[in-house]
């Protein structure tokens, strides 16, 4: 994502008059756009599967209400 990102941002600032180097920038900025979109989706999923970034604040969150109720 991030060297698709560097490509495409360099050829945008060079592409001045040449439609197909835009095109490049363009088809290159947006390849980098749905790489990072899916990277971040793949990360979620990879911490939900894992109990301590989803089991226990769900927990802690649970024992907090019921001592906050008991008062």
């Amino acid at each position: 994502g991030r060297v698709l990102l560097a490509v495409g941002t360099a050829a945008a600032l060079a592409s001045r008059r040449s439609r197909l180097l835009a095109a490049v920038s363009g088809a290159a900025l947006v390849a980098s756009s749905v790489a990072t979109r899916f990277g971040v989706f793949e990360a979620g999923r990879v911490s939900a599967r894992d109990p301590k970034y989803t089991v226990v604040p769900q927990r802690e969150r649970i024992n907090e209400n019921r001592a906050t109720t008991r008062l």
